[in-house]
Parts: structure tokens; sequence; C-alpha cells
């Protein structure tokens, strides 16, 4: 299915859901979820982005969080891309995105509406998210999530957050929050990237 698709599907729905990697990578890439990593869909597009730093990759189709592979350097990647080979994963079904500046971070985590307010899965941890959340989470609700993620994410990307959290009332929303302007619309001052908005 094409990403025009899989993008009406989820729009289609009410309220709005998304329910796989697929469609959620289909709005991703698209730019349907606001600041975003800078992203490639193959080793080529990396080479010829003229890219010099690291690179992180997954899959698209969903395997074990251990087989995301983070800070590769560029002439390493086609190892990376033979091993998800060799557990059935083929390059078009790989994303790979710039590394992120982790000793910028400030908060990260996964953030949902919850029963009129704001639930918050976070850390603080200055590491890549899945590692942070398995190391030292937190969670806050309501009254105390939201003047956290103020405090944090600066005013546009928290109205990003909130513009997702409207959009898609009942999904989780994945994001990092750095010291600096960050992703591909650093430049508006946007110091947060959200990185999946799922039902899954």
């Amino acid at each position: 299915m094409n990403k025009e698709l899989l993008i009406n599907a989820v729009m289609s729905r009410n309220p709005k859901k998304i329910l796989n990697k697929t469609e959620c990578y289909a709005l991703y890439e698209s730019g349907f979820f606001g600041n975003k990593a800078r992203t490639w869909n193959s080793y080529e597009e990396i080479l010829k982005s003229e890219w010099k730093g690291g690179v992180c990759m997954r899959s698209k189709k969903g395997v074990s969080r251990k087989e995301v592979r983070y800070n590769i350097k560029i002439e390493d990647v086609p190892l990376h891309i033979e091993h998800f080979q060799k557990i059935g994963i083929p390059e078009d079904m790989i994303s790979f995105n710039q590394s992120m500046p982790d000793r910028n971070l400030i908060l990260q985590g996964e953030v949902m509406n919850y029963q009129g307010g704001i639930y918050l899965f976070g850390t603080i941890l200055k590491k890549p998210m899945n590692i942070a959340l398995a190391e030292k989470s937190f969670i806050l609700e309501n009254d105390a999530a939201g003047p956290l993620l103020e405090s944090r994410l600066s005013a546009e990307s928290c109205r990003d957050l909130q513009n997702l959290l409207e959009v898609f009332p009942e999904s989780v929303v994945e994001f990092s929050a750095y010291s600096i302007p960050v992703g591909n619309l650093a430049e508006t001052g946007r110091n947060t990237v959200f990185w999946e908005v799922r039902n899954y």
C-alpha cells in the first residue's frame, strides 16, 4: 500500500488512530508529526546527502528494540544493512535517521491524554530513549506532567505536542527534547522531535 493510501486510512478513522509501524512511518516520513530528525530511505540517499554525522537504523516492520542501531558510522552502515537482511528485513524496510545530540537531552519519553489531563512516561537520562527508559524512568500525571513538559519543550514544540494530542486523542506520542534547537525545523526554534504517534 502506498503512503497516500496509508495516510488516508489513518485520517479517515474516528478518532484518528495509527495501528501499526507501516502507518506510523508513512505519516512520519510525510511530516505529519512535525519536527523530526533528518531521515533517509537508503544508504545511497545518505551518501548523496553528504551527511557526515552518525546514523541510527531501525526496522519499519517493527522488531525487537535490541535490533535498533544507534550512532553508526556511515562507513559501517552496509554491515548493519547486511545484518538486517539476515533477519529478514530488506533495505527498503529500514529507516535511517541522523544520530541526535544525546548530550543535549533534557527530557524524553511517551505522552498521552489521560483522564482529562496528560500522562507522561519519561526520563532525563542522556541516552537513546529505549535504553534510558529501561534504566531510569518516571511517571507523571495531569498537574505534574503539564508544567514539566512546558518547562522543557520550547513554546513551538509545546504547541506541536498539543496539536498531536488533539488530532490523535487516543494515541501515544513519543518525543525527545533537547537544550538546543534540533531537527528539520530547528531554525524555527523547535527543540523537540516527535518519533512516533501510535496505538499499537
